[in-house]
C-alpha cells in the first residue's frame, strides 16, 4: 500500500502554514511548557533547591523589606537586573518564600528566548522547518525547563543574549538599519547587567563590528599597504556605527563600576572582595581543586562535557554536525560572524575556567579525589540556543530519510531523560551537588522554625547558616552584613539589637563572637545557648539581663 500526496496538496499545506503566526504559536507553546514545568517542580519543592536561588530572592526582598531597605541592598557582587525584575513580586511574602517571584521572571525569559530563537533561525535560514525545530529543541530541554522554574539568573541572560544576537545579526545583514544596531546594543546593555557573560557578549559584538567595517579590503601586509589600501569612508562609517553601538552597550558596565564605587567605595569591589568569584576560586586553588586553571585543553574539555551534558549527548552530536555543515557550506555571507556570536558562551566559559575565575565539577571527568564532583554545571545551558539552532539547520538541510533520523534521535534523547539514563544534570546539581541547599539543610533549620517567637536575628547570611525563606522570620527581623549600622555594631555588642544569634562553625559570627574568649564570655552574659549541634549554635537573649549591666 502506498500513500501519495499531490504537489498541489503540498503547496496548499505550505500556503496554510505560511499564514500561521508562528511567533505566537511558539510563545503559547513555551508558556504552556513553562507553567507545567513550574507547577511540577513547585509540587516537588524544588524551586529554591539551589542555594543561590534563595540568595537572589533575598537580595530583591531586602530592597523593599529589610532593617535598612533601599537599593543599596542590591550589593556589589551579583549584577542587579534579575533582582530588580523580581522586586515587584518579592513584595508579596508568599511569592518570595515559595520562589515563585523568581520563577515568573525566569519563565517569562524562557518564553521570550523561545520566540526569538525561532525568529533568529528563520532569519538565518529562511526555513520554517528549521525554525520550528530549533524552538522545539530549546523548549523541550529538561535542564532549561527546570531552571526557568527557579529564581536563578541563567534564563534572564539567555533571553537578552538571544535578543541582542538576533538584532545584531539583522544589522550585519543590512548595515543601513541602525535601528537593529541600537536594539542589539540595548539588549546587550541588559545582558551586561544580568550576568558577567554579557560583558563578553558586547565586547565580541564590538569586535565583530570592527571586522565588518574594516577600512581595508584585505589585511595590510606592509606599511605601504596600510596607507594605500586605507578606505576613509569605511573608517568614518566604522567610527559612527561603533560609537552608536558602544554607548548604550557598554553603559551598563560603566554603571556597575560607578555603583560599586559609590556604594562600597571601591569600583573593583566585585573583582576582589571576600565575596567575589576570585576569592572563592582562590580557596579551591589552595585545595588543588581548580582543574582548568592555566590548562586550556582541560578548560575546553570541562566546558565541552558540561554543555553536552545539558544538551543531551544525542542532541549535542547532531548540533556539532549541523554547525559544521552551516560553516563549511558557504551559503551564508556572514556565517563566521553568526558562528562567533553563537559560540560566545562557549568561549567565555572556557576562558574563565582557564583564568581561574570560575570552576565546574562534573562527574566522569572530575577526579574522584575531589570532595565534590558536581558543581556549577548549569553554566552549560548557555550553549542551548546555539545547539538548538544547529539541530534546526541540520533538519532543514537533510533529505526526508535524514529528517526522520533527526526526529528519531530527538525522541530517543527525551526517552533517555525519561528513563533516567541521561541525568537532568542542572537539576541534579540543585538537589545533590555542591550548589544544593535542600540537600544540606541542618536540623537547626527545623528547630528555629518551630521555636522562633519574635525579635531580631543575627546571622551570617553569606555562610547560608539558615534558609530564611523556609522559616517564619520576617526579612525585616534579620541582621546580616548588609545592615549598617546594625551588623558592625552587633559584632562588638551582640546584645545591642539581637534577640537571637545563629552561628555556624567558621562563619563570621563564629570567629568573632565565639572563638575569642572575651566575646564568648559576653555572649554567655547576655544570652542563653538554646541549641547545639557539631556545627551550629543558637543563642537567645536573656531577658533578665539588661544591656550595659
Amino acid at each position: 500500500m502506498t500513500i501519495s500526496i499531490s504537489t498541489e496538496s503540498i503547496e496548499r499545506i505550505k500556503a496554510r502554514l505560511s499564514r500561521v503566526n508562528w511567533p505566537w504559536v511558539i510563545g503559547i507553546a513555551a508558556t504552556i511548557l513553562a507553567i507545567i514545568a513550574t507547577i511540577y517542580f513547585f509540587a516537588q519543592g524544588l524551586l529554591i533547591a539551589y542555594g543561590d536561588a534563595e540568595s537572589h530572592l533575598n537580595i530583591a526582598k531586602r530592597v523593599v523589606h529589610s532593617l535598612t531597605p533601599g537599593f543599596a541592598q542590591l550589593g556589589g557582587i551579583w549584577l542587579p537586573l534579575p533582582h530588580l525584575l523580581m522586586i515587584p513580586l518579592v513584595f508579596f511574602d508568599k511569592l518570595w518564600r515559595t520562589g515563585l517571584a523568581g520563577a515568573v521572571i525566569s519563565g517569562a525569559a524562557f518564553v521570550v528566548s523561545s520566540i526569538y530563537l525561532f525568529k533568529l533561525t528563520k532569519h538565518i535560514t529562511g526555513s520554517l522547518l528549521a525554525s520550528v525545530v530549533a524552538a522545539a529543541v530549546f523548549m523541550s530541554n529538561p535542564n532549561l525547563l527546570y531552571l526557568q522554574s527557579t529564581p536563578m539568573t541563567e534564563l534572564v541572560l539567555i533571553a537578552f543574549f538571544v535578543l541582542s544576537t538576533y538584532y545584531f545579526i539583522r544589522f550585519v545583514d543590512d548595515t543601513s538599519k541602525n535601528s537593529y544596531l541600537i536594539l542589539a546594543a540595548l539588549f546587550g546593555f541588559c545582558a551586561t547587567l544580568s550576568r558577567y557573560d554579557g560583558w563578553f557578549l558586547v565586547a565580541a559584538e564590538a569586535g565583530l563590528m570592527v571586522l565588518l567595517f574594516l577600512p581595508w579590503s584585505r589585511i595590510p601586509r606592509s606599511f605601504s599597504e596600510i596607507k594605500t589600501g586605507f578606505d576613509k569612508s569605511k573608517w568614518e562609517t566604522l567610527q559612527g556605527k561603533l560609537l552608536l553601538f558602544a554607548l548604550p552597550a557598554f553603559f551598563g558596565i560603566a554603571l556597575w563600576f560607578l555603583w560599586d564605587f559609590l556604594i562600597l567605595g571601591d569600583a573593583l569591589y566585585f573583582t576582589h572582595s571576600e565575596y567575589s568569584a576570585k576569592s572563592q576560586q582562590a580557596a579551591w586553588l589552595a585545595r588543588g581543586a581548580l582543574p582548568g586553571y592555566n590548562h586550556p585543553i582541560v578548560s575546553f574539555w570541562y566546558y565541552f562535557v558540561t554543555a553536552m551534558s545539558n544538551a543531551g549527548v544525542l542532541v549535542w552530536v547532531m548540533a556539532l554536525v549541523g554547525l559544521a555543515w552551516y560553516v563549511f557550506r558557504k551559503d551564508s555571507k556572514h556565517r563566521l560572524i553568526v558562528l562567533i556570536i553563537l559560540m560566545v558562551p562557549f568561549i567565555f566559559n572556557v576562558l574563565t575556567l582557564f583564568l581561574g575565575q570560575s570552576v565546574i565539577f562534573i562527574p566522569h571527568i572530575t577526579p574522584v579525589s575531589f570532595e565534590w564532583r558536581l558543581f556549577n554545571v548549569r553554566y552549560g545551558t548557555m550553549m542551548i540556543p546555539a545547539v538548538a539552532f544547529a539541530v534546526g539547520y541540520l533538519m532543514w538541510r537533510l533529505k526526508a530519510g535524514g529528517k526522520l533520523v533527526v526526529i528519531a534521535l530527538l525522541i530517543a534523547q527525551l526517552g533517555l531523560y525519561g528513563i533516567g539514563y541521561s541525568k537532568v544534570i542542572s537539576l541534579a546539581d540543585g538537589t545533590e551537588g555542591l550548589s544544593s541547599a535542600v540537600s544540606k539543610l541542618p536540623d537547626a533549620q527545623n528547630w528555629i522554625k518551630s521555636e522562633y517567637d519574635g525579635g531580631l536575628v543575627l546571622v551570617d547570611d553569606f555562610a547560608r547558616t539558615l534558609s530564611i525563606v523556609r522559616t517564619d522570620i520576617p526579612m525585616q527581623n534579620i541582621i546580616y552584613v548588609g545592615n549598617k549600622p546594625y551588623w558592625p555594631e552587633s559584632l562588638k555588642e551582640p546584645e545591642k539589637y539581637a534577640t537571637w544569634i545563629i552561628m555556624q562553625e567558621n562563619d563570621t559570627l563564629w570567629n568573632t563572637l565565639w572563638v575569642p574568649p572575651d566575646m564568648q564570655g559576653r555572649l554567655y552574659k547576655y544570652f542563653q545557648k538554646v541549641y547545639t549541634s557539631p556545627q551550629i549554635l543558637i543563642f537567645k537573649r536573656n531577658p533578665d539581663v539588661q544591656a550595659g549591666t
